[in-house]
C-alpha cells in the first residue's frame, strides 16, 4: 500500500471517529475498516499489520466502543480457515485455550471447553482461536449460534463486553492448520492492544494539555506552575513511548509473518509492546487525573472513558508482569555464545557488541 493510500485511508477513519455516529459499529463495516488487513481479492484493503496499527490508535484516541481490533483479526484468520460470511468474528486470544479439546465424533470434529473473556462473544456471530503450538496448532472457528455454545455476559472496566463462552461438543465451522501457536496470538492480540492503549494515552495528553490552559487557580492558568508543567512533560513522554512501543510490536507482527523477521514469541519487540505500553498507561491515568482532580472522575466529563479504557487493556491479553515473564525467559533460553547487548540491539556490529562489554 502507498504512502498517499495509507494517509487517506487514515484520514477516513478519524473523521468517522470524530463524528462520534450513534452507529458507528454499522459506520465502519460500512466502510471496510473491519476487514482492511484482508487482500483487496477479499473485499479488504490489504493493509500492513504496521498500519492497521495507526487505524486502532485512532480508535484508542477517539474512545471508539467498537470491537474494531478483533474483527479484524477475526476476519484474517476467518480468511485463512475458509470460513466465509462472517459479519461480526472476534478472536479468543487466551493461553487458557489448553483448556480446549478437539476430538473426532465419527465423521465429524467436535470442541470442548472454555473460552474465558472474550471480547464481544455474546454479539458475534463467529469466534476464532488457536489450540496447540508448533506444527500441531489448530485453528479454529466456531459459530456463535452453533448447538453446544452458551455465553456467561461479562464486562471490563469500561463497560465493553467481556464474555466467556462454553463449548459442550460443538461442531466447528473449521478446523485447519494455524499460522503460528496460542502463545502468537495472545502476543499478536497484545501488540494491538498496545496500539489502542498509545492512541488513547496521547488523548489523556491532549485533555490534560487543554485543561491546564484553561484552568485558572490563584490569578494564573494552572499550565503556568512549574509542578503541573513538570507532570504534563512527564505524561508526554510517556505518550511518546508507547506509540514508539506499540508500532515496534506491529512492524515485528509484519516481519515475523512475511518470514523476513524473528518468530513473534521470539521478537523483543513484539513482547515490550505490552510492556511499555502498560507503564506508561499507568502513569498516564495517575497524572491526567491529578490534572483534572475531581472532575475527571466525574461521568459528565470526557477523561474517564480514556481511563478506565487503559486500566482494562493494561491487564487484558497479559499486563506487565507477564510479558516481562516471557521475555526474560525468552532472553535466558537464546543462544549463550550471544551477548545479551547483541540480544536487545540485534543490528549491533561486532565493534559496537566488544566495546559495550
Amino acid at each position: 500500500m502507498s504512502d498517499e493510500t495509507r494517509d487517506m485511508l487514515h484520514e477516513a477513519a478519524r473523521r468517522i471517529l470524530a463524528d462520534k455516529p450513534e452507529n458507528l459499529w454499522a459506520v465502519l463495516q460500512e466502510s471496510g475498516f473491519d476487514k482492511a488487513l484482508l487482500p483487496e481479492s477479499k473485499g479488504g484493503a490489504g493493509v500492513s499489520w504496521a498500519d492497521a496499527c495507526g487505524l486502532l490508535m485512532l480508535a484508542g484516541e477517539h474512545a471508539a466502543a467498537a470491537p474494531l481490533a478483533e474483527a479484524m483479526v477475526g476476519h484474517w484468520l476467518m480468511n485463512l480457515a475458509g470460513v466465509e460470511g462472517a459479519s461480526l468474528p472476534t478472536i479468543a486470544p487466551s493461553v487458557l485455550n489448553e483448556q480446549v479439546r478437539v476430538s473426532a465424533a465419527g465423521n465429524d470434529q467436535r470442541v470442548d471447553g472454555t473460552l474465558p473473556r472474550v471480547p464481544w462473544g455474546d454479539a458475534c456471530t463467529h469466534v476464532a482461536f488457536i489450540v496447540g503450538a508448533g506444527t500441531a496448532a489448530q485453528l479454529i472457528v466456531v459459530a456463535r449460534g452453533a448447538a453446544g455454545v452458551s455465553v456467561t455476559s461479562g464486562r471490563n472496566l469500561a463497560g465493553e463486553p467481556r464474555d466467556t463462552l462454553v463449548l459442550d461438543s460443538v461442531v466447528p465451522e473449521a478446523v485447519a492448520p494455524a499460522p503460528f501457536g496460542e502463545h502468537e496470538l495472545l502476543c499478536l492480540a497484545a501488540i494491538l492492544r498496545s496500539a489502542l492503549m498509545a492512541g488513547a494515552i496521547e488523548r489523556s495528553l491532549a485533555l490534560a494539555v487543554d485543561y491546564a490552559n484553561l484552568r485558572v487557580q490563584f490569578g494564573r492558568a494552572i499550565g503556568k506552575f512549574q509542578a503541573v508543567q513538570q507532570s504534563i512533560a512527564v505524561l508526554a513522554t510517556q505518550a511518546a513511548a508507547a506509540r514508539a512501543a506499540a508500532e515496534a510490536g506491529c512492524e515485528a507482527i509484519d516481519e515475523s509473518l512475511a518470514a523476513m523477521g524473528e518468530p513473534l514469541m521470539q521478537s523483543i519487540a513484539a513482547a515490550s509492546a505490552k510492556i511499555r505500553t502498560g507503564e506508561a498507561a499507568g502513569q498516564a491515568c495517575a497524572i491526567a487525573h491529578q490534572v483534572f482532580g475531581a472532575i475527571g472522575f466525574t461521568e459528565e466529563h470526557e477523561l474517564h472513558r480514556f481511563t478506565k479504557r487503559l486500566w482494562s487493556w493494561r491487564d487484558e491479553c497479559g499486563n506487565e508482569a507477564f510479558w516481562s515473564r516471557e521475555l526474560g525467559e525468552r532472553i535466558l533460553a537464546g543462544d549463550p555464545g550471544q551477548s545479551l547487548w547483541h540480544t536487545v540491539v540485534p543490528t549491533a556490529s561486532g565493534t559496537v557488541t566488544g566495546a559495550a562489554r
